[in-house]
C-alpha cells in the first residue's frame, strides 16, 4: 500500500502486514518451506525444483501462485461492489483464513496452502482504487526500496523521514513473520488468531458509521 496516506490509513497497513507476516511464518512452517504471500520465492523455488526433477514440489509452488492470483481477481472483484469495499475484502480474507484453519487442523497440506494463498492475494487488495490496488501488503521488495531512495534523498536534504514509513512496513511483516513461526510450536490452532482478528476487523470497518 501507499505509505502517504493518512495516519489512520498508515496503522491499518502495519495491522495488516503483521497479520500477513504472521499468517506467511507460520505457512512455511507448517508447509515445509513454500511461501504463502512472497510468490516471487515460490517461483524461483519452483523453477529450481523442476531443474531438479521434483516436479511435485514445482507443482506445489505453481498452485500456490495460481491461487494467490485467484485471491487477488477475487479481492479486486470484491472491492469493486457495494458499499464499503475494505470491510467486504476483509471479511472475505478472513473467510479464506478459517477454511485453512481448518484444513489446518486436519494437516492437510495442500488445501492449507490454497487457502492461505488465496487471503494473502485478497489482502493485498483492501486498499483498492477502481480496480486498481494502491500497492501491496506483502510486497516488501517493493518496500525496502523504497527505504533505499528515501535515505538517499534524505542525505540530499529532501525528505528525512519518509523512507522510516517504508521501513516501518518491512518491520511490522518480519515481526509478524517471527511470531507466525514461533506460534507453529503451539499447534496449528494457532492460526485462528489472524482468522479472527481479521474477522473482528472486518466487522469493524463494514458496521462503522459513515465518516467516523
Amino acid at each position: 500500500m501507499s505509505v502517504h496516506g493518512g495516519t489512520r490509513r498508515y496503522v491499518a497497513g502495519l495491522s495488516l502486514a503483521l497479520m500477513a507476516g504472521f499468517v506467511d511464518g507460520f505457512g512455511f512452517v507448517f508447509l515445509g518451506g513454500y511461501f504463502v504471500s512472497f510468490m516471487s520465492g515460490n517461483t524461483t523455488q519452483a523453477g529450481a525444483e523442476l531443474v531438479q526433477g521434483s516436479f511435485g514440489s514445482a507443482a506445489f509452488c505453481a498452485a500456490l501462485i495460481v491461487c494467490f492470483v485467484a485471491g487477488s481477481a477475487a479481492g479486486t472483484a470484491t472491492a469493486l461492489t457495494g458499499v464499503r469495499p475494505a470491510g467486504r475484502v476483509l471479511a472475505l480474507v478472513a473467510a479464506a483464513l478459517v477454511i485453512a484453519a481448518l484444513f489446518a487442523g486436519a494437516e492437510a497440506l495442500l488445501p492449507t496452502g490454497a487457502a492461505l494463498a488465496f487471503g494473502m492475494g485478497a489482502v493485498n487488495t483492501v486498499f483498492s482504487r477502481d480496480g486498481v490496488a494502491a500497492g501491496g501488503i506483502t510486497y516488501m521488495t517493493g518496500a525496502l526500496m523504497k527505504v533505499g531512495e528515501g535515505i538517499v534523498a534524505a542525505l540530499r536534504g529532501r525528505d528525512r523521514t519518509g523512507w522510516l514509513r517504508y521501513l516501518g512496513m518491512w518491520a511490522a511483516i518480519a515481526a509478524g513473520a517471527i511470531l507466525g513461526a514461533a506460534a507453529m510450536r503451539l499447534g496449528t490452532t494457532a492460526l485462528w488468531a489472524p482468522a479472527a482478528a481479521t474477522l473482528i476487523a472486518a466487522i469493524v470497518v463494514l458496521t462503522r458509521r459513515r465518516g467516523a
